[in-house]
């Protein structure tokens, strides 16, 4: 059975500390449908991978968790499932912005409008023996919100980009679709479409740039990720590194 979009339950609560928590919470409670939305007006206390936290002022943008039960997918091949939530994010911001902006996946998972973050995604799963028993896919997409008060270093909404105020509902619409899309495309195992789009859009790909990893400080070119989604950068010094998240940073 295919996950379809087209009449997806949608659970919206006026505040919660995190969707992704809410989501995980239904899972144990109860038996819950494949496709999902766990929506928050108010999301007070969103996380992002590692320690990272995600600022977002109440109803002006998108604060939503999928849940998905992708249990065709082995556990090694976990990062396949970021690579296509990335594509269906970037595949709706460019949707709602239209041809005029330039939009990239920065790495393994946010969203970037030319250098500065749009969105981001958090990916959980429940891993059961050789199988993925469900994945809580949370997803952050700033679109209305006019002033950003933490010290995140970058961030950019839809509105401070166009000046215009966007409905975030049927952009929730629009993003139920394009995961339905790529989703189904691992589904049917189109697994090298999935990756070959992902390395497309990736940030500063096939580009000389300047990184750091930890003390070390060297220039290279991303060529992709391995199936581990693992980054592999090429150096100047005739090197192939693998680095995973948080291992490596660019210097701007």
């Amino acid at each position: 059975m295919q996950y379809s979009p087209v009449t997806p339950q949608v659970l919206e609560f006026e505040q919660l500390a995190s969707t992704n928590d809410k989501a995980k919470e239904l899972l144990k409670e109860q038996e819950v449908r494949e496709g999902t939305i766990i929506k928050a007006i108010h999301q007070f206390a969103g996380r992002g991978y590692a320690s990272n936290t995600w600022e977002s002022a109440p109803g002006k943008n998108v604060t939503a968790s999928w849940i998905l039960k992708p249990d065709f997918m082995a556990p090694h091949h976990q990062f396949r499932l970021t690579q296509m939530l990335s594509l269906a994010l970037k595949n709706t911001v460019d949707h709602w912005l239209g041809s005029g902006f330039v939009t990239t996946i920065k790495w393994p998972n946010d969203i970037y409008l030319d250098n500065r973050k749009i969105a981001g995604i958090l990916v959980e799963n429940s891993i059961m023996t050789d199988k993925i028993k469900h994945a809580v896919c949370g997803i952050g997409l700033n679109v209305n919100q006019e002033i950003f008060v933490s010290d995140a270093p970058n961030p950019v909404s839809m509105h401070q980009a166009t000046g215009k105020e966007f409905p975030v509902d049927e952009i929730i619409s629009t993003l139920s679709e394009k995961i339905s899309y790529w989703y189904n495309c691992l589904r049917t195992e189109k697994n090298t479409f999935v990756l070959d789009a992902y390395h497309n859009a990736l940030f500063r790909r096939n580009t000389k740039a300047k990184f750091f990893a930890g003390e070390d400080r060297f220039e290279g070119i991303i060529t992709g990720t391995d199936s581990w989604g693992r980054l592999i950068i090429e150096t100047a010094r005739g090197e192939t590194r693998l680095f995973d998240f948080k291992e490596v940073g660019f210097i701007l």
